[in-house]
């Protein structure tokens, strides 16, 4: 089984060593995401699943063995890597069941501890349990812009089913259903043609209208991913007053108001600013 935390390379991951040990794989990380490795390996260390390490993890590609289960060295990377809130983790288990754990707070932690370890516990050699860890784009959102489209990573791939690989292989776009309005929404890879002609990685089928949200911090594989997770599990994260605009249907935003977001981009915060002052 494996874990994916979904990072700027889409190699940020955990594995089952089949040993009842786990495998850290880490490809190329960013200065921020060497801490959080820093931090996990002196963290691991400190209960004894790690040779002591230096705080900064200074290897470009590598893997460190971890004496822990899968399901206990999960739980401690996603308190490390992700925020408490805005997280969204699923589960995939061999036999098609999906369990999807909101934010990543103490609760949820032991919740996705025990589900990492029920999957792990049940796996078929010929369909592995895979799960994924994704933190919620972020709304307001930059125009995208035709450019390279690389293969589709690993992680999104778990989490396709046949017609969706289909689609994705054809045009780097999907099609997801809206979990509470049962809108359909076409997610499409942000350097694509397709979200080029709209502007925006994700358009609303049924309104006929964009969603302002984004996530360039990982490759856009991840970001389809997280939107895919979070539109069908929680979709008032992604459909509410700070991506959603006019009349259309749209819920409470559960981590802000309209403003949220506008921190994001230039254009935003000024337009905010005034609609602000207008408002006061």
């Amino acid at each position: 089984m494996k874990l994916y935390l979904p990072s700027w390379n889409g190699d940020f991951r955990l594995e089952d060593d089949g040993k009842g040990g786990t495998k850290l794989v880490v490809h190329k990380p960013t200065p921020l995401e060497r801490k959080i490795v820093g931090k996990f390996l002196h963290d691991a260390g400190a209960k004894g699943w790690v040779v002591a390490k230096d705080v900064l993890f200074d290897k470009d590609v590598g893997e460190v063995a971890v004496a822990a289960p899968l399901a206990k060295a999960s739980k401690l990377l996603i308190k490390l890597a992700r925020p408490k809130k805005q997280t969204l983790t699923a589960v995939s288990f061999s036999d098609g069941k999906l369990s999807v754990i909101e934010g990543a707070d103490q609760g949820a932690l032991d919740k996705i501890e025990k589900e990492v370890g029920a999957a792990a516990a049940t796996e078929k050699p010929d369909k592995p349990a895979v799960a994924a860890s994704v933190k919620r784009p972020t709304p307001c959102c930059p125009t995208c812009e035709v450019g390279s489209v690389a293969p589709a990573s690993e992680v999104l791939l778990e989490f396709l089913n046949h017609e969706e690989h289909g689609t994705w292989a054809r045009e780097r776009a999907i099609v997801v259903t809206g979990g509470l309005s049962g809108h359909q929404y076409l997610l499409a890879h942000r350097e694509s043609p397709i979200a080029a002609e709209n502007t925006k990685m994700c358009f609303d089928l049924d309104d006929g209208e964009v969603c302002h949200f984004h996530d360039n911090s990982v490759p856009p594989e991840e970001e389809v991913l997280a939107a895919k997770l979070i539109l069908e599990h929680r979709e008032p994260w992604l459909r509410n007053e700070a991506t959603t605009f006019g009349d259309r249907l749209k819920y409470k935003n559960p981590f802000g108001n309209f403003m949220d977001g506008t921190e994001s981009a230039f254009f935003s915060i000024g337009f905010g600013e005034k609609f602000a002052r207008f408002l006061g």
